[in-house]
């Protein structure tokens, strides 16, 4: 990983920002621990590395979503607090942030020095503008009843895909639906990716 931050800032200079991503947790019994994550903020820290996202998850099989936990609000903001006490870099969490007031508090209180939008701004693309204003107002989200596993997310990524096609406005697809396109997408890609760069042997 620092291999490649330092690759990274050879290649785009020093003035150019460079951010990372990383897990607090991977969800998975036997996975990654808060005091693996720590460290490897900790070694970030000592890098040209200029912002620290905070997420989790994985789509590991046998991984439990984030969305499974019990808390309310925005997700890591704890373990975000934890990694500020022991780095200078800038700290960002990403993870439910549906209110502007949710943003606004977890910088007020120092938990992080700002905020990353996923679902909210896939809702509006807009919303980091119409949060600029103390009256811009919060995004509705869908509720969903007895989605499957996967259903919600598979949901996203096609309205993701809408936006990029500036389609979002006639988007109207029901989970069945949405789930069944996101898999006929991702063969379509797997598709692409072979012919271009062709299949892998089978280890033998």
């Amino acid at each position: 990983m620092l291999g490649l931050v330092h690759e990274v800032r050879r290649a785009v200079g020093p003035s150019y920002p460079v951010a990372i991503r990383i897990n607090s947790t991977d969800k998975l019994d036997g996975g990654l621990t808060d005091d693996d994550a720590l460290e490897a903020v900790r070694l970030l820290g000592q890098t040209s590395v200029d912002l620290i996202d905070i997420s989790g998850g994985t789509y590991f099989p046998g991984a439990k979503a984030a969305s499974d936990s019990s808390s309310p609000g925005p997700y890591f903001l704890e373990f975000a607090r934890r990694a500020k006490s022991i780095t200078s870099v800038p700290v960002m969490a990403t993870g439910r942030f549906k209110k502007r007031e949710q943003a606004v508090e977890a910088m007020a209180n120092g938990a992080v020095d700002m905020v990353g939008l996923a679902r909210a701004m896939v809702l509006n693309p807009r919303l980091a503008e119409v949060w600029l204003d103390e009256e811009g107002g919060d995004p509705d989200f869908p509720i969903f009843v007895s989605a499957p596993p996967s259903g919600i997310t598979d949901w996203y990524i096609m309205r993701l895909a809408a936006l990029g096609e500036d389609r979002e406005a006639s988007f109207a697809l029901d989970i069945p639906t949405a789930m069944e396109r996101f898999e006929e997408r991702t063969v379509l890609h797997a598709t692409r990716w072979h012919e271009k760069f062709g299949r892998r042997s089978e280890p033998g």
